[in-house]
């Protein structure tokens, strides 16, 4: 991490990522399952909220280690 690092940056990384990483792990779950034939699209959002929820905190440890180990 530099000194003149802005601090807002450590913020916005990792949300950015974990919002990211939220909707792209729902999205092609669901468009999957619609594929193969499901029909209960809500059932299956909510027998993996814990699993989309676990994929955004992966998204929050990333960013936050892009953001100290400056990588871009």
């Amino acid at each position: 991490m530099k000194r003149n690092e802005p601090l807002w940056l450590m913020i916005y990384l990792p949300c950015t990522i974990a919002i990211f990483l939220f909707f792209i792990s729902l999205f092609f779950q669901v468009i999957g399952y619609w594929i193969s034939g499901g029909e209960d699209i809500i059932g299956l959002i909510k027998d993996n909220i814990y699993l989309y929820l676990k994929m955004a905190g992966l998204g929050f440890i990333l960013g936050f280690v892009l953001w100290f180990f400056n990588i871009r």
